[in-house]
Order: C-alpha cells, then structure tokens, then sequence
C-alpha cells in the first residue's frame, strides 16, 4: 500500500516506523515546511491513501481537500467534530472515501464496547453516576481529548439520566444532568482514559492506558489497509464491525 503521510510530528513518525514495518511505503510527505494545502493534486497521485496526524486548526480544510480530490484518508487528528455536519456533506458531495476516529487505539474501541454493553443495565441503576477523567501529555493540543468526548457522549446516548458532556472545572454544584469530563495534562503521558460510575457503596471503572505512540500508529494503519476500496464516511466502528462480521 503506497500512503501520503500528512503531519510529520511523533505520531506521524510512529505511522511511518509500522508503515514500513507492514511492507507499505511512504509516497508523500507533508509538515510544516510542505504544507498539503499547498501542494496540488498531482503530488498525491501514487498514493493509495493518505494517513492525517496533522493540527485540528488545519484538519476541515484538509478533509475538503481529500473529498474533493477523491483521495482516501484517514484522519486521526481531532478538534474539528463540531463540523461533522459539514463533513458528512462533503463526503456525500464527493463520493468521498474518509475515516475518522478521536482514537485509533484498538483498545479503546474494546474500552467502548464494553460500556455498550453493560449501559441498558446501568441505565436502570441510576444511583450510579458516571463520569470520565483523561490524563495527556503537555504538548496535546485539544482539551478535553476527542476520546474523551466520545466516551462522554456515548454515556450521554446510553443513560436517560444524562443530558450533556460538561467539561470544564465546576465552581458550584455540578448539574445533575451533565456528564462531568475532566482533563489533566502532565508529562510525556501517551494516553490514559477512565470512564466510572460512582455508587453509594462502590465505584465501578473501565480505564485504558496507553503505553506508547505505536498502538495508535498500527490501529490506524489497520484502518488504511480496511478503507482502500471503500466509498463513504467511516469511523474504527465500522472496521471492527467488519472483522467481527468475518
């Protein structure tokens, strides 16, 4: 498989270490000092997909690009969800190829299965009251997390108690509605993410922690390899669903 590499930071750099490990090969490369949004279609042409780990302050303009282009991606970088609606339009528009996750860790998506699965239960357990801490290193940009969003909103989807994610510090008594979703950053922290539920007896928790750069790295490739062919908007669901299905 022949990848476009757009982003060249640690996690750009730990796509390409499994890229090449998994016998597939870089074709093109952007960063800072090449910008995508500054290159024209022919750059991409020997490429079979590109692999975005850039900044969510470039992320919309690049999934524009790439539906208008007609070239398959995969995007990791997060911060731009809240155009999903005009992303959905895009790919539509385009007859686009995309996928996207807040993380490509296939742990995480096990993580979210999991609260799936036990959620029409705790949903009629209302004494429990869930919420979800992430810890990151110093240099992420988004707070809180994407992944941490999208566990805060899935229990928002799964329990009828819950209306909203809150996710910034509380100076009062915290709604009983929200979703509280709080974020520390310290460190060289790769990745940690708990989702709890708070009992007046006891505390049940899922956590995922992260050990290195190169779990995300070989889940999105996972993920590349899955969408060459594929026409349409995705996210890691869909891929896990695929493999389940098999």
């Amino acid at each position: 498989m022949k990848i476009a590499l757009v982003g060249a930071g640690q996690m750009g750099q730990a796509v390409a270490d499994v890229a090449s490990n998994k016998g597939h090969e870089i074709v093109a490369q952007f960063d800072s000092e090449n910008p995508f949004l500054e290159v024209s279609p022919r750059t991409l042409k020997a490429a079979d997909v590109a692999v975005d780990f850039s900044l969510p302050s470039l992320a919309l303009d690049h999934i524009r690009r790439y539906c208008e282009w007609k070239q398959p991606a995969v995007v990791g970088t997060t911060g731009w969800y809240d155009h999903l609606g005009t992303v959905e339009d895009l790919v539509a528009e385009h007859d686009a190829s995309l996928l996207y996750a807040p993380n490509f860790s296939l742990g995480v998506a096990v993580v979210r299965r999991a609260i799936e699965a036990v959620a029409p239960l705790l949903n009629e357990l209302d004494d429990y009251d869930p919420f979800v801490q992430e810890v990151h290193h110093t240099k992420k940009v988004d707070s809180p997390s994407g992944t941490a969003q999208m566990l805060g909103e899935l229990l928002v989807d799964e329990l009828d108690r819950k209306g909203y994610v809150e996710s910034e510090t509380q100076h009062q008594r915290i709604d009983p509605e929200a979703v509280h979703v709080t974020s520390t950053r310290a460190g060289s922290v790769f990745g940690e993410h708990t989702v709890a539920f708070d009992g007046p007896y006891d505390q049940i928790a899922v956590e995922h922690r992260a050990k290195n750069r190169r779990g995300f790295a070989a889940g999105a490739m996972r993920a590349a390899e899955w969408l060459v062919g594929r026409q349409g908007l995705f996210t890691l669901d869909d891929v896990l669903r695929d493999w389940l299905a098999d």
